[in-house]
């Protein structure tokens, strides 16, 4: 006995986001997703009205995710900097399939209601991060551990992260990263460490990928 397919909603919609990831949002168009699917154009703008339509039906839910976040996180007293990064780097983890589309392709970057959602959430959680000292370097620092989450769930090839030891690593070179350096005997920065309970992380992974 045969499996049943897939709706066709969600085929058109697992297709555009192979297809988005290798040739880009603007380099695919309705007619590569319906000769790929074997079907009419017009069997895609029955599901989809639009190729902006689709990409929302892909990038919504992570957008979603990160909005229901940081509400969460809302409170008095705050959350410390490895509850948010923690709960921050799950809702990633569950949506990792559309993260790379994020954060590597320009005209999703800079769609006119994608854009500024995003640079709007990165905003918020900068802001959590640095807290009370609005510095241009604590924005850095705030910036470089949003990074540090970010740039392994797009590495090739791909990195395990279900697994909660490497998450706690991760979670705590984003930690570091948060911590002021302290200049040394001959004037040249001394980079900060940071000691957690899976060990000393002294570096940052990689630099932010959401939009500025």
């Amino acid at each position: 006995m045969e499996e049943p397919q897939e709706p066709m909603d969600r085929r058109i919609a697992q297709l555009a986001l192979a297809r988005f990831r290798v040739g880009g949002f603007v380099g695919t168009s309705i007619a590569d997703l319906a000769g790929a699917l074997g079907v009419s154009k017009a069997a895609i703008y029955y599901h989809y009205r639009s190729k902006d339509t689709l990409l929302h039906r892909l990038i919504d839910p992570l957008l979603d995710a990160i909005d229901a976040c940081i509400h969460d996180h809302t409170t008095t007293p705050p959350p410390t900097p490895r509850q948010l990064l923690g709960a921050y780097l799950t809702v990633l983890i569950a949506h990792r399939d559309v993260v790379p589309l994020i954060a590597t392709d320009v005209a999703v970057l800079n769609h006119p209601r994608i854009g500024p959602r995003l640079r709007a959430q990165n905003h918020q959680l900068q802001s959590f991060l640095s807290g009370p000292d609005t510095s241009v370097s604590a924005r850095l620092r705030a910036e470089a551990a949003l990074g540090a989450i970010w740039r392994p769930l797009i590495a090739e090839p791909p990195l395990d992260l279900t697994n909660p030891t490497h998450q706690h690593t991760l979670i705590d070179a984003a930690l570091a990263t948060l911590q002021p350096s302290q200049p040394s005997p001959n004037g040249e920065p001394i980079p900060a460490t940071h000691t957690g309970p899976h060990g000393l992380v002294d570096a940052a992974i990689g630099s932010p990928a959401l939009p500025d």
